[in-house]
C-alpha cells in the first residue's frame, strides 16, 4: 500500500479523533489515492465502519468516489447485522447459563462493540469469546447440548481433559450455535500456553454489565487491557482493529496503574505490554500511558531485543508481524528456538521446564485418559511413542 494511503488508513481508524486529526484525514484524502485499495485494506483491518463514519463526518471536504463510499456503507451495515446476530445468540446462551447459576465473562469483540465503540457496525467480530471456569464445564456442556450447539468433529468433550500440571490449561473449546455463531470458550485469560498464576484474581476483579439487555460479567479495565495487548501480540499486531481496541480502551477507561503493573509483572508480560504500547503510541502519534508507568515496566535491553527480533519495527509498520511466535509457549517443543526466545521474553522459566518434563513423562492417569486405556503399567509402552513423537516435532521446528 502507498505510504499516503497507509497514513490515511491509520489516521481515519481512530474512533475518537480530535479536530487536528480530522484535519489531517481531510488533507490526506485530498491526495491522489487508490480508494479501491484503501477500502479493501480497511476491510482486512476491520476498520471500515470507523473510516466510513469519519469520512462522512468530514462533510464535502473529502472527495471520495461515490462507489467506494457506498462500499464502506455496505460493509458498515453488514458488520452491524452480523454483530447483532452474534449478540442475540450470546444473550440467549448467557441467560440460560445464568439461570443455572453459571458465571461467564464475555471477552473482546462482543464487549468492545457495544461498550467501547458504542455501535456494533464499527467493530466487527467473527465469534463470541467467553471466559469460563473449568469446574463449570460439565454444566456448560449440558446447556450447549440443550440449545442445539455443536462442537468441532472429534472434540465433543463432556469433561475437561486431565492436566499435566497446575498451569496446564486447554486453550479453548469452540462450539457452533444453531444460528452459525462460533462460541469460543476459554479457561485462561491470556492463553499463552501456560496458565495464569492468578486466574482467580481475574474473576474477583470482573464486574457486572449489560450487553444487549442481558447481564453478564466483563473484565476489569486492567485485565481487559492486558488481554487485548497479548491478543494483538499473538497475531503480530497485524490488524488495526486490535490496536484500535487497545487505544480506545486506554482513552475511555480509567486504570489503576499500580494494579496493572503488578499483574503484568506477576504474569511475565510486562515487556510485551511496554513494547506494544510504545508501538501504538508511535503509530497514532499520541500519548496513551503515563510516562512514569512506561518507565516502571520498561524491559531490560535483552528482552527489548527479543521483542524487536520477533516483531521488527519495519514489519510492524507494514502490519506484517509474526503470529504467535515466542509470545506463546509450546510445551511439546522443548528445544525450539522460538521457545528459547519465549523464556527470555515472558519468563516463568521454572513453570515451563516443569511443563515440558511432565509432557514427556506424564502421569499414568493422564496417559490412561489420553490413550483410552485402563490405568496399568502396560501404558509404559506409550512413553516410547511420545518420545519418538517429541523427536519428530523437534526436527520439524
Amino acid at each position: 500500500m502507498d505510504p499516503v494511503e497507509r497514513s490515511l488508513l491509520v489516521a481515519a481508524s481512530r474512533l475518537n479523533a480530535d479536530s487536528a486529526r480530522m484535519q489531517r484525514v481531510q488533507k490526506l484524502a485530498q491526495r491522489d489515492l487508490n480508494w479501491e485499495a484503501l477500502v479493501n485494506q480497511s476491510t482486512i483491518h476491520g476498520t471500515a465502519g470507523i473510516i466510513y463514519r469519519n469520512l462522512t463526518a468530514s462533510g464535502h471536504s473529502v472527495d471520495i468516489p461515490e462507489a467506494e463510499l457506498e462500499r464502506l456503507k455496505k460493509i458498515y451495515l453488514m458488520t452491524a447485522a452480523m454483530g447483532l446476530r452474534h449478540l442475540t445468540q450470546l444473550r440467549e446462551i448467557a441467560q440460560e447459563l445464568t439461570s443455572q447459576g453459571i458465571e461467564i465473562i464475555v471477552l473482546k469483540g462482543a464487549v468492545l462493540a457495544e461498550r467501547i465503540y458504542g455501535d456494533v457496525g464499527l467493530r466487527p467480530f467473527s465469534d463470541v469469546d467467553i471466559l469460563v471456569r473449568e469446574e463449570d464445564w460439565p454444566r456448560i456442556y449440558e446447556v450447549l447440548k440443550k440449545k442445539g450447539c455443536q462442537p468441532p468433529p472429534g472434540k465433543d468433550f463432556r469433561e475437561v481433559p486431565p492436566k499435566l500440571m497446575k498451569y496446564d490449561v486447554m486453550s479453548h473449546m469452540q462450539w457452533t450455535s444453531p444460528l452459525g455463531t462460533c462460541l469460543e470458550f476459554q479457561f485462561d485469560l491470556l492463553t499463552m500456553g501456560v496458565g495464569m498464576r492468578d486466574i482467580g484474581g481475574v474473576w474477583d476483579r470482573s464486574r457486572k454489565a449489560e450487553i444487549l439487555g442481558s447481564e453478564v460479567r466483563v473484565l476489569g479495565p486492567e485485565d481487559q487491557l492486558l488481554h487485548l495487548v497479548i491478543h494483538a501480540n499473538r497475531h503480530g499486531c497485524a490488524r488495526l482493529k486490535w490496536l484500535s481496541d487497545i487505544s480506545e480502551s486506554l482513552y475511555q477507561n480509567g486504570h489503576d496503574w499500580d494494579l496493572l503493573v503488578r499483574i503484568a509483572q506477576r504474569e511475565g508480560i510486562a515487556a510485551c505490554f511496554h513494547a506494544t504500547i510504545a508501538h501504538i503510541q508511535r503509530l497514532y502519534d499520541t500519548r496513551l500511558v503515563p510516562e512514569e508507568v512506561m518507565r516502571r515496566i520498561k524491559p531490560r535491553f535483552y528482552k527489548e531485543a527479543v521483542w524487536n527480533r520477533i516483531w521488527p519495527q519495519e514489519q510492524l509498520g507494514e502490519f506484517q508481524g509474526r503470529h504467535e511466535d515466542a509470545i506463546c509457549f509450546y510445551f511439546y517443543r522443548p528445544l525450539s528456538g522460538w521457545n528459547l526466545l519465549n523464556f527470555v521474553l515472558t519468563g516463568r522459566v521454572r513453570d515451563k521446564l516443569v511443563y515440558q518434563l511432565r509432557w514427556i513423562f506424564p502421569s499414568l492417569k493422564w496417559m490412561s485418559v489420553t490413550y483410552g486405556k485402563p490405568r496399568s503399567l502396560a501404558l509404559l509402552k506409550y512413553y516410547l511413542w511420545r518420545l519418538a513423537g517429541f523427536a519428530v516435532k523437534r526436527d520439524k521446528h
